[in-house]
């Protein structure tokens, strides 16, 4: 199970089950070193490579620090050792103990501290096999839905208490089908840094402000994702918080109550903010066996991206949604609206500085006509600017008699857009705004070139 835990928590085994000092009588358990690339580095471990050491309780641990710090010692001193090293050095140890931290003795904990070994008590072990479980539900949570993502590990951007504990979080985001809402899931670990001997649900519980600070920190990256992606959207929250030393019942029983006022979620056009007693999790009391054989039956990956990589996500939305255009031009489900010839692909023109993401057009009919798609990801802010910019270039040219524009988003429009949109009004131009998520037509119907667009789009879109 330790195997398993460290190696779906990002360790590398680099070795196990071998000898380092051949006069010695044991082997070393396993060789490690963290290199994952969804997971941070847990913060109570040796920073870098590090000998593992398994124990069922406390009885034999003096020992096994003696052997481990000798075999550490032989390691660093071995030519052939540190080679498969890649000439690295052996940094210290974890020691995972199947007991509570208040069974490990005092005397125990500070002998391996010498050696700069650290003790992973039972509560540890299953704090940390529920950020493995919760990862997988996330990745789970995201799958089926059209925009689906989990950003890698990050640590919160202000620690509360940095010497005591250390704050992590993964964020979920998907699309929901039945709500036309985006959904964002945060899941927050605490880890506390004290010695597990010192550990006490008492003295260490996480406080309403400790609480709240997490709040600050969803407050935060909300106001980050709804001004640079999704200004338009609804959005439900679901907070979870892990917290290895638990919560102060003022803190957890009343977190509903004081979590709806204590930040204007509204501003940030947040519907549905969900965190009460049932998504704070403390590590003494919940039965850990049946969770931990669960955390390893899903070895997922694939929606887990860093925050970096986000547009480039939502483009891949945006650019796979113009393939549906693409197709119905070919199958003819679009055509053009006056005389209902085809339309025929052209090579990528740029407009405005902005390759477009599709291009087609007729020229065979009286009326020429063209067809243009862009990427909203790809638009500067203020977005409303950058498309005035575009269709002021494309009306410079008097090849056509007509344009058909469409402006593709992987994460909504602002109001500003869809006003523009809705009351746009220029002869010969078309306009419409189309989210590849929802798949929602906005163009102005007002207008025969909006009445025309709305016509040959509504095959791949919802009007």
């Amino acid at each position: 199970m330790c195997r398993e835990l460290l190696s779906n928590l990002g360790f590398h085994i680099i070795k196990e089950e071998h000898e380092v000092d051949l006069n010695s009588k044991s082997d070393v358990k396993m060789c490690v070193e963290f290199t994952s690339k969804k997971f941070i580095r847990p913060k109570f471990a040796p920073n870098g490579i590090s000998f593992i050491g398994c124990e069922v309780n406390d009885k034999n641990c003096a020992k096994l620090i003696t052997d481990l710090d000798k075999k550490v010692k032989f390691a660093n001193n071995n030519k052939n050792y540190l080679r498969r090293l890649k000439g690295k050095h052996v940094e210290g140890g974890l020691i995972l103990v199947n007991d509570k931290g208040s069974q490990i003795k005092q005397e125990i904990i500070d002998m391996g501290k010498k050696s700069n070994f650290y003790f992973w008590d039972i509560h540890r072990i299953f704090f940390y096999c529920m950020k493995v479980f919760s990862h997988s539900i996330l990745e789970n949570w995201v799958s089926e839905s059209r925009l689906g993502l989990v950003i890698t590990e990050q640590e919160n951007t202000i620690q509360f208490e940095p010497n005591n504990y250390f704050t992590s979080n993964f964020v979920a985001i998907r699309y929901s089908a039945k709500s036309n809402t985006i959904e964002v899931y945060f899941t927050y670990f605490v880890d506390c840094l004290i010695d597990p001997h010192k550990i006490s649900a008492q003295d260490d519980a996480l406080h309403t402000e400790n609480v709240e600070a997490i709040l600050d920190d969803v407050y935060s990256r909300m106001e980050k994702l709804t001004n640079e992606f999704y200004p338009g959207k609804e959005k439900n929250v679901t907070v979870e918080i892990h917290s290895l030393s638990g919560f102060t019942e003022d803190a957890e029983f009343k977190v509903k109550i004081y979590s709806k006022h204590y930040r204007d979620w509204q501003k940030l056009n947040i519907g549905e903010l969900l965190i009460d007693e049932h998504t704070l999790f403390k590590y003494s009391v919940i039965p850990w066996e049946a969770v931990m054989d669960y955390a390893f039956t899903k070895k997922t990956g694939l929606h887990t991206k860093k925050p970096q990589e986000i547009p480039n996500v939502v483009f891949n939305i945006e650019d796979k949604f113009v393939n549906e255009f693409q197709k119905a031009v070919k199958s003819l489900q679009i055509t053009d609206p006056f005389t209902d010839k085809p339309f025929i692909t052209q090579k990528n023109k740029s407009f405005a500085g902005y390759d477009t993401l599709y291009s087609a057009h007729v020229t065979r009919s009286p009326i020429k006509q063209r067809m243009l798609f862009f990427s909203s990801t790809k638009l500067k802010i203020p977005k409303i600017d950058e498309i005035k910019k575009i269709i002021l270039e494309v009306q410079v040219d008097p090849s056509y008699n007509y344009n058909w524009i469409g402006i593709i988003s992987g994460s909504g429009f602002t109001h500003e857009v869809f006003d523009y949109v809705q009351t746009f009004d220029i002869q010969g131009i078309g306009i419409s705004l189309i989210d590849a998520v929802t798949k929602q037509l906005t163009v102005t119907k007002k207008t025969n070139e909006g009445k025309n667009l709305n016509q040959m789009f509504l095959s791949e879109c919802i009007s």
